[in-house]
């Protein structure tokens, strides 16, 4: 019965089986010729002087065998220790041979060779990003499970107030403001660490290391772009304030220092009668468009947050395309997709570019004297979590493609200026974008709508 537990029959090395094998191999043809030879009648001692140095021959060549190959396996089990403790650096030597073992001492010795470039490229990777990470100015910091910090960069240690022999003393308090945030999610929130107050972009990343969650914050401070693009959105609403507020008011001075001069002349109101009423028209005039001028802006400042909804793409083209019977559209349905928006939102945004692509094409009907506008062609498709569609049309293309964007301006001439704004706050609100490109195959535009595709 065997005793588990107890140690078993020792089992000799491999050099050793081999080195008995071979002996064994010999002794048939040792042990033969030497009854061959008393049959022969050879002298007894050249009979023993033979055996003895047969003997030794056997013995000599036996011990050859097991030191080389001792040697071999010990020179490849060295080249492997030292690939262990990543040392790529020693190699077996080879002789060329097309035997198996130099096939595994040219294995090894090939494997070390890739393993140490492998490394030196590691090394090399690391040592860039190391130095992306030190001279970057976005504060990167890593925790573990219990919020302590594991990782960090200069711009953070500079942030949280970190030294590099104390890392208890960190302000870690802002942080905790940013437990909300999901893997992969970014957010503009203000922070404020010691002394340092401003708005900052934070994004989170969430990696495993030995099998444990840790979380990789990026925070970058965004107060000084934020207040640039502030002051630039500023200056340019007050000049465009000021350019329609001055085409507004100087008809209207104009106009009323003539209705006062009439009137200080004391002139017969019977002759100037058309020319009153004609300054008054004006008046109201422009003081209605300065009216509707302002309102416009309320409505860009007043927009609502969107009542998302989920919405099936093909269920609102059904409701929008009969509003254009009078036009040539073209629907290339993609698939039904569902989107998470708001139906009233987007509907107006695809009326309005439905609309600007009707009456560019007008435009053009107009200039060339034809009878027919052309088409829209509405196509949409999903990229990844991305719903694309296209309105693309026949109609004169964007001429200033630099100010299609910019509040009040239009090339129309009962335009307000305010409805491509108003279509990409609207995406913008649905994390979405819009852009419009002029077609490459022929006159036109095509205006693109992106918007993220409903996970739920």
């Amino acid at each position: 019965m065997t005793k588990y537990g107890a140690p078993g029959p020792r089992k000799s090395s491999f050099e050793a089986q081999l080195t008995r094998l071979s002996l064994i191999s010999s002794l048939p043809l040792f042990c033969l010729l030497i009854p061959v030879m008393f049959a022969a009648g050879i002298s007894i001692y050249l009979i023993l002087l033979t055996a003895l140095l047969s003997g030794l021959t056997l013995i000599y060549c036996h011990v050859k065998i097991h030191q080389k190959s001792a040697y071999q396996f010990r020179s490849l089990t060295n080249i492997l220790e030292a690939m262990l403790q990543d040392d790529y650096s020693l190699r077996a030597r080879s002789d060329h041979n097309h035997d198996a073992l130099n096939e595994l001492v040219n294995t090894i010795n090939g494997l070390a060779q890739k393993l140490n470039r492998q490394r030196i490229e590691t090394a090399e990777s690391q040592l860039l990003l190391q130095t992306v990470i030190n001279n970057i100015d976005v504060a990167i910091v890593a925790l573990n499970e219990n919020r302590e910090i594991m990782l960090s960069n200069p711009a953070s240690d500079k942030l949280l107030g970190l030294t590099q022999s104390n890392t208890a003393n960190a302000d870690l308090l802002p942080l905790a403001q940013l437990g909300s945030l999901e893997a992969g999610q970014s957010k503009v929130m203000p922070l404020t660490f010691g002394q340092r107050q401003g708005k900052f972009k934070v994004h989170m990343e969430e990696f495993r290391e030995t099998g444990l969650q840790h979380k990789l914050l990026f925070l970058t401070d965004v107060s000084t772009l934020l207040r640039n693009e502030e002051r630039n959105a500023w200056q340019s609403l007050v000049r465009v304030i000021s350019h329609e507020i001055n085409n507004s008011l100087a008809p209207i001075a104009s106009i009323s220092q003539t209705l006062r001069r009439l009137i200080e002349r004391q002139e017969t109101l019977e002759g100037q009668q058309e020319n009153l009423l004609e300054g008054l028209s004006i008046i109201s005039q422009r003081s209605h468009n300065l009216k509707n001028f302002v309102n416009s802006y309320k409505q860009i400042a007043r927009l609502p947050e969107p009542d998302k909804k989920k919405t099936a793409i093909n269920d609102l083209l059904n409701k929008i395309i009969p509003l254009f019977q009078g036009q040539e559209l073209i629907v290339k349905p993609g698939a039904d997709i569902n989107l998470s928006i708001d139906p009233v939102q987007i509907e107006q945004v695809l009326i309005n570019l439905l609309k600007n692509a009707q009456e560019a094409m007008q435009n053009l009907s107009l200039d060339t004297n034809k009878e027919t506008s052309g088409k829209i062609v509405i196509s949409w498709q999903q990229k990844d979590e991305l719903f694309i569609l296209k309105i693309t049309d026949e109609g004169t293309g964007i001429s200033n493609t630099d100010n299609l964007f910019v509040p009040f301006y239009t090339t129309k001439k009962q335009g307000s200026g305010i409805g491509l704004v108003l279509c990409r706050q609207i995406l913008e609100m649905h994390e979405g974008k819009l852009s419009l490109d002029n077609r490459s195959d022929k006159t036109g535009s095509i205006a693109t709508v992106e918007l993220p595709i409903s996970k739920h």
